[in-house]
Formats: structure tokens, sequence, C-alpha cells
């Protein structure tokens, strides 16, 4: 919760299943499909199924998989796409996280990091940054 609500505060949180990649000039683009929708400031119309896009500087390394999903957390988007949805720049001021799959849960050795990591998404996502 400290990352989320008190450094770097984030202003969006959301839960996305990577549909594809895209390059664009001197980006990546990630084309998602939000699959839940945990906090926004300024996308007051983000719901579950709409699809965002998420840019990255194409000297950045990260990779985000198609079919995967991914816990993203970070700064609003300064840019709008065509259809008027903002887009989010990933830098080094965004939290990202793929979700384990629930095999990689049921394993001994994961089991405690997941029930942490769906804690918090279940804390942040009713209650948000309220102490």
């Amino acid at each position: 919760m400290k990352f989320a609500c008190y450094y770097p505060r984030v202003e969006y949180g959301f839960q996305v299943k990577v549909l594809r990649e895209d390059s664009r000039a001197a980006f990546r683009l990630f084309e998602t499909k939000i699959t839940q929708v945990l906090h926004f400031t300024k996308d007051v119309k983000a719901t579950i199924n709409q699809t965002r896009n998420f840019l990255v500087r194409a000297s950045c390394r990260l990779r985000l998989e198609p079919g995967r999903e991914y816990l993203i957390m970070g700064l609003d988007g300064a840019t709008y796409d065509l259809e008027g949805h903002p887009q989010y720049l990933l830098d080094s001021n965004s939290w990202i996280e793929e979700m384990p799959s629930e095999r990689l849960c049921r394993s001994t050795r994961q089991r405690a990091a997941c029930t942490q990591l769906n804690d918090f998404l279940q804390e942040y996502g009713t209650q948000g940054c309220q102490v």
C-alpha cells in the first residue's frame, strides 16, 4: 500500500490482459483489455472489458506478453487514443506486476505471495488509500 498511496502516489491502477503489441516510431504500444479497475483519477470512463493503450519507449527493455494479465499502476497519461481514452506511458514511476496463474498460486512456494497480492487487490480496489 505504501507504493500505491504514498510514494510515488499513483493515479490509476488497472488489472489488464495484453491483447497485442505494436511498434510506433520511438514507442511500443501495448493494447490491453481492462479486467479490473482498482483506482483512477482522470479516466472516469474506465470499465471492465474496455481497451486502454500503454506506451513504452522503444529503448526500454520492458516486454508485456500478449495473452498474459498484469497489474499496472502509475501516473495518468497526457495523450489520448482516437476514441478519446487516455494512453499511459510506462516509465520508472510505473508499477507492473505479472498476475500469477491459479496453478502457480496453488504451489506451496508461491501460496503466501499470491495471498498477499490478492489481499492487496481486494483492499486497494475497495478502500483505495483511505487511512
